[in-house]
């Protein structure tokens, strides 16, 4: 790693210390949302690193409303920040706002957070716009350790942008997703191979659509399937052999993981 990354994460593990203190104590005192946007602008600048000046711009005006904050990126928005009071529970109702000022502005990256609990998310432009989250850190949550809290938190950094880290992060992620880990189990060459070595092992020959089905009948998990398994394996069964054949085994479900 280099030097300026080390600095940088211990730049916001020293902050993400500090302002858990300061986080605890403005819920204890029940701030209020105005209250919550100093300590989100002191964190974005203080501990992630953002020059408040040149990159931090406070209740921007998009479509006759306002964004609680935009960081700017060379010039151009990258971030947008959805601030709650510290005291508020978030949930994705609180987000209609901000992904609809990124779709608007065509922004990437969307942060909710009440101060203490910070969330990520990817605006998805489809039609409708949708959004996924990425990571969720909270200050005051003893159950991640903080060092993997200081290594999220430094994907929101300017240096981790120097070599578009976030964007890797993200990518890896949605690579190795269940979803897509299943997607690719039902693609041609896997079933192709899963095929053959089934017949190594047992002297069975099997379709490929039979064995897809058997595949997400049995071993890939209900969250991990979804629209593009469902494409992929109607594919599958497009391409199958019409020639008559014994009927696939049944199986009951089971707790398998697809990736």
């Amino acid at each position: 790693m280099a030097v300026y990354q080390d600095k940088a994460l211990d730049r916001v593990a020293k902050g993400l210390r500090k302002y858990k203190s300061v986080a605890q104590k403005a819920r204890a005192n029940g701030a209020q949302e105005s209250d919550t946007r100093m300590i989100v602008s002191s964190i974005v600048s203080d501990a992630l690193g953002w020059d408040a000046f040149d990159n931090l711009t406070g209740e921007f005006r998009i479509k006759g409303s306002y964004a609680d904050f935009v960081i700017r990126r060379d010039g151009k928005h990258f971030i947008i920040i959805e601030v709650k009071s510290v005291a508020t529970t978030l949930n994705d109702k609180h987000l209609y706002q901000a992904v609809s000022y990124a779709a608007n502005q065509g922004v990437e990256w969307v942060i909710l957070t009440n101060g203490a609990e910070w969330r990520l998310h990817r605006v998805l432009f489809n039609k409708p716009v949708e959004h996924e989250l990425i990571f969720e850190v909270s200050l005051l949550d003893e159950a991640l350790k903080p060092k993997d809290k200081a290594d999220l938190m430094y994907l929101l950094t300017p240096e981790a942008q120097r070599k578009d880290e976030l964007e890797t992060y993200y990518q890896r992620m949605k690579a190795l997703s269940g979803s897509n880990i299943a997607k690719l189990l039902l693609s041609e060459s896997v079933l192709t191979r899963l095929r053959a070595e089934i017949k190594a092992d047992s002297g069975n020959r099997i379709a490929l659509d039979e064995l897809g089905q058997i595949l997400v009948d049995c071993v890939i998990r209900p969250d991990a399937q979804g629209d593009p398994v469902d494409k992929q394996l109607k594919r599958v069964q497009r391409a199958a052999k019409a020639a008559p054949r014994k009927a696939a085994p049944s199986c009951t479900p089971v707790d398998e993981v697809a990736g």
